[in-house]
């Protein structure tokens, strides 16, 4: 589908005239034209951000002189993400054919799950060149009938009529494959410790003679504490 925007022409550039701009409600864009000179346009953001979150690529630009059909090139956004804060337009001759990236949508579940199969979803998009009139929003594809082993692709997807893939057909878009399995942990060698051998740290005893409290200034012998009582 393609969706209508009303653009206008703009003289002013910079960063301040841009700033006001955008306090507006509009977005500052460039609609460029093979051969002729570019043209400094504002649309309308709200409308854009619906556009793009369509997922649509080609837009009619409402102008003043004459509406233009456009390739939405290029979206800059802040930093978070959410306000619009450029737009780059191609514009389409009659006729001319775009390429453009096309997610691919899984849906069913593969017969090689009930033997313990895993659906791997490779590529999630893909490069198609159609009219822009043509251009699908999403590629649905079918996985019910793989079975273990089983890949389905490029090549293989269901494309629309004037359709056709510059994304290479070798190239594997789903495949049911077997779960990986977890490495069993390495065992010890038989008579070898479970756990490593602990070392207990070296006790330094003190120097014969040595004082066994700083704050004593020179203490008992060891084997003078322990002697017998009634022996002299």
């Amino acid at each position: 589908m393609v969706h209508e925007l009303a653009a206008q022409l703009r003289s002013e550039k910079g960063t301040r005239p841009m700033r006001r701009l955008r306090a507006t409600g509009q977005v500052p864009a460039v609609l460029y034209a093979g051969g002729k000179e570019a043209l400094s346009i504002s649309v309308e953001e709200r409308t854009m951000k619906r556009i793009v979150h369509s997922g649509s690529h080609v837009v009619i630009l409402k102008m003043s002189d004459k509406d233009r059909q456009a390739l939405i090139k290029d979206v800059q956004y802040d930093a978070l993400g959410e306000a619009i804060l450029h737009a780059d337009f191609n514009e389409l001759r009659e006729g001319q054919k775009v390429r453009v990236n096309v997610p691919v949508a899984i849906k069913g579940v593969p017969k090689g799950h009930a033997d313990g199969g895993v659906l791997n979803h490779a590529l999630h998009h893909i490069v198609v060149e159609c009219l822009p009139t043509a251009i699908p929003d999403k590629i649905v594809l079918d996985v019910e009938p793989l079975t273990m082993g089983q890949a389905i692709h490029v090549s293989e997807l269901p494309l629309p009529e004037g359709v056709t893939t510059i994304t290479k057909g070798t190239e594997v878009v789903a495949a049911c494959i077997e779960p990986r399995k977890e490495e069993a942990a390495a065992t010890p060698a038989e008579g070898a410790p479970l756990e490593p051998e602990v070392i207990a740290e070296k006790k330094v005893e003190p120097a014969e003679g040595a004082a066994d409290d700083k704050k004593g200034g020179g203490g008992e012998k060891k084997a003078d504490a322990k002697k017998p009582e009634g022996k002299k």
